[in-house]
């Protein structure tokens, strides 16, 4: 995608003398964070970043052509370590966005958060502890903190009783790891709860689709990809619960759905060289009750079983399986 370089972390003339006498200057960390109509809660979630306790890191804003005062908000921070990214058109989805910020990243270590929610002082000096300890391709918590009402005000009043973990490796066997860490609940598809080794990512070409369900494409592409991937319990990031989401949208319901089957062939593809279709059914069963709750379900809650079944059934007759798995689970609801 076509951007524009609104900021850089340091100056042309002095990135020059610095390549002149061979010295090159990389962070360890990229944080990555994609904006989009995010004026009223960028200030608090940047501060959050830049007053890290591990220092040595870029913050990279990619902002996706927002209507509101979004851009203006991220020109007023004075820090060396911010590089301003716009896309030149909206493309749609945080994970394209992410992408932008991935291509430009520098660091040894890539970590994405999210405009309106705020990393914990400790968050990075976490997440590098662990991955440098145990060489680990990627690092993901198992546990967070939510907040309906975060801002300024509240987020430093906040007293959170932090006591650090032992991290633990996940199992080097890819069945077993999926099982553990995805179907039995152990490790959450956020990109937020996860620091990436950049190189990683780049030699296995991980990125994320175009699609809703990113995080579900994007990682389960991780965990199928690598065993060094290390947990850790220490919880560090508050994440903003609220309903206005652009995934409930009911404009979003065909899109939705459509991805939610590419998600389908995208996991049968990738477990195919295993060769256990019990296997691949169970997983793909756990990953459409997941997908359809969080992206179709909210859309669909006011509307009858039969309003469904009449809306899906030109879409999707080739799909009846998919459409009974639905319509039993927004009968569950």
């Amino acid at each position: 995608a076509a951007v524009s370089r609104i900021g850089f972390t340091i100056s042309a003339a002095v990135a020059k003398i610095f390549l002149e006498r061979g010295v090159i200057l990389l962070a360890r960390v990229s944080v990555v964070m994609p904006l989009y109509n995010a004026e009223k809660f960028l200030e608090l979630s940047v501060q959050s970043v830049l007053q890290q306790t591990f220092k040595d890191f870029e913050l990279i804003l990619v902002e996706d052509c927002s209507t509101d005062g979004t851009l203006a908000a991220a020109e007023n921070f004075d820090d060396a370590r911010i590089t301003i990214l716009r896309n030149e058109k909206n493309l749609g989805t945080p994970g394209a966005t992410r992408n932008v910020g991935l291509d430009a990243a520098q660091g040894e270590y890539v970590y994405f958060m999210d405009d309106d929610d705020v990393l914990l002082e400790r968050g990075l000096e976490i997440l590098v502890d662990a991955a440098e300890k145990n060489s680990a391709d990627a690092v993901n918590a198992s546990k967070w903190y939510e907040s309906q009402n975060l801002d300024a005000s509240s987020a430093d009043e906040i007293k959170l009783d932090l006591q650090r973990m032992q991290s633990s490796a996940v199992s080097e066997d890819l069945q077993t790891r999926i099982y553990q860490e995805f179907l039995r609940g152990g490790m959450h598809i956020a990109p937020w709860l996860f620091l990436y080794r950049r190189e990683f990512l780049l030699a296995n070409g991980i990125k994320f689709p175009a699609e809703a369900a990113e995080d579900v494409f994007f990682n389960f592409d991780v965990i199928c990809a690598t065993g060094k991937i290390v947990k850790v319990d220490e919880p560090f990031y508050i994440w903003r619960a609220y309903t206005d989401s652009t995934t409930r949208n009911p404009a979003r319901l065909a899109k939705n759905l459509q991805s939610i089957l590419k998600l389908h062939a995208h996991i049968s593809e990738k477990l195919s060289p295993l060769g256990d279709a019990e296997f691949t059914a169970d997983v793909l069963k756990f990953w459409t009750r997941h997908t359809l709750r969080s992206y179709v379900l909210p859309i669909l809650q006011r509307k009858s079983q039969e309003e469904i079944s009449q809306a899906l059934a030109p879409a999707f007759a080739q799909n009846a399986p998919f459409v009974a798995t639905l319509l039993q689970l927004y009968a569950q609801k």
